[in-house]
């Protein structure tokens, strides 16, 4: 019977101790993982955003320059036609 109680403390001990070690590793490797996941996601974020907007300026110059004859001068005469329509 002694032994029994032993065996049982024993396991039971185990058990709890390596439990609480493998929440403080699973806890640890969640935290690194989630820190340099948000800074990725971060980091991909502004880079995208970056060159989203660089795109869209250079878009927005590409067709300036093809329609610069609609445009009014800068003498503030007006253009010929009045209208600046882009279909692009």
């Amino acid at each position: 019977m002694f032994k029994r109680i032993i065996w049982i403390a024993a396991g039971f001990g185990a058990g709890l101790s390596s439990s609480l070690w493998m929440k403080r590793v699973v806890k640890k490797r969640a935290t690194e993982y989630s820190a340099s996941v948000a800074a990725n996601f971060l980091e991909n974020s502004v880079k995208a955003t970056k060159s989203t907007i660089s795109g869209v300026a250079g878009e927005g110059k590409r067709i300036a320059g093809k329609y610069q004859d609609r445009l009014p001068n800068r003498a503030g005469k007006n253009s010929r036609n009045g209208i600046l329509i882009l279909n692009d």
